[in-house]
């Protein structure tokens, strides 16, 4: 991973999702690029619209600064750092940014509860996730950054595309040392339902299988608990257009039971 976007908007949230950018980028060495969209802002009289972006974009510009004067004594093992101020609604815009400068993975906040439920119904991260086609990992505000130790891979029975779907999980997972921990809520009993493959696509990175037997009343809670019981410093889900994400992606209390922790989550692009 030798180029990450950061997306920031100054908030608390942004704060730990750059947290998590910078230890990325030490691990890799990687450009670490801070970007901000500047969205345009609503006046009923065209002149005033202007002034209005014009100080949008000097106060966002004069902010990345200061950012990145902070950030930059933080970086090592050749990490380096930019900055990158673009006009747009935040969710096209950065997908239009990763898609134009070749980044590798997108690290973005949420604003706490009400924006975690907003990330499921039509958010700038929902979008990004959506469109990109990059790997995005979501912090979420009360994320307070940890190092990386153990990952919480959550699958569904959906075949992946092959095992370029999880080769960024594994480059997060021997950069940091950390172990993958494979789960899977078999709801029917007989021990499969998941890609056959996995275990290959996986290698020689320390890994483990965690099947749980039995209907669950909700995905999403079973998932909170697992990341809960096996002490995950990262959750890391697999986004199909259709099938287990898809359905996450319509549950009215994902925000709840998934956002409601301490841990980041990671979506790998099943295309």
């Amino acid at each position: 991973m030798k180029k990450i976007m950061v997306a920031t908007d100054y908030s608390e949230s942004a704060d730990n999702a750059v947290d998590y950018g910078v230890s990325l980028a030490n691990h890799f060495g990687s450009l670490l690029s801070l970007v901000s969209a500047v969205e345009e802002p609503y006046s009923a009289a065209a002149g005033v619209l202007v002034d209005m972006k014009d100080h949008i974009r000097q106060e966002a510009m004069e902010t990345m600064g200061k950012v990145k004067d902070k950030v930059s004594g933080r970086l090592s093992n050749g990490a380096t750092i930019d900055t990158h101020t673009v006009d747009g609604e935040v969710g096209p815009t950065l997908t239009r940014v990763a898609k134009a400068k070749n980044y590798d993975l997108i690290v973005m906040g949420t604003k706490g509860s009400d924006a975690a439920r907003e990330l499921f119904t039509g958010s700038a991260a929902n979008s990004v996730i959506k469109n990109s086609k990059l790997p995005v990992m979501v912090v979420p505000t009360r994320a307070d950054f940890r190092d990386i130790k153990r990952i919480l891979l959550s699958v569904d029975e959906q075949p992946f595309a092959g095992p370029q779907v999880v080769a960024p999980l594994l480059q997060i997972a021997r950069a940091y040392g950390a172990e993958i921990v494979v789960y899977h809520g078999d709801e029917d009993g007989d021990g499969k339902g998941y890609d056959p493959r996995l275990a290959e696509y996986l290698g020689d990175v320390n890994h483990r299988f965690e099947v749980r037997s039995g209907k669950s009343d909700s995905i999403s809670k079973g998932i909170k608990q697992a990341v809960s019981e096996q002490g995950a410093d990262l959750l890391c889900m697999v986004y199909h257009d259709h099938g287990f994400f898809g359905r996450l992606f319509n549950e009215s209390t994902v925000s709840k039971v998934v956002f409601d922790s301490q841990v980041p989550l990671l979506v790998l692009q099943d295309a």
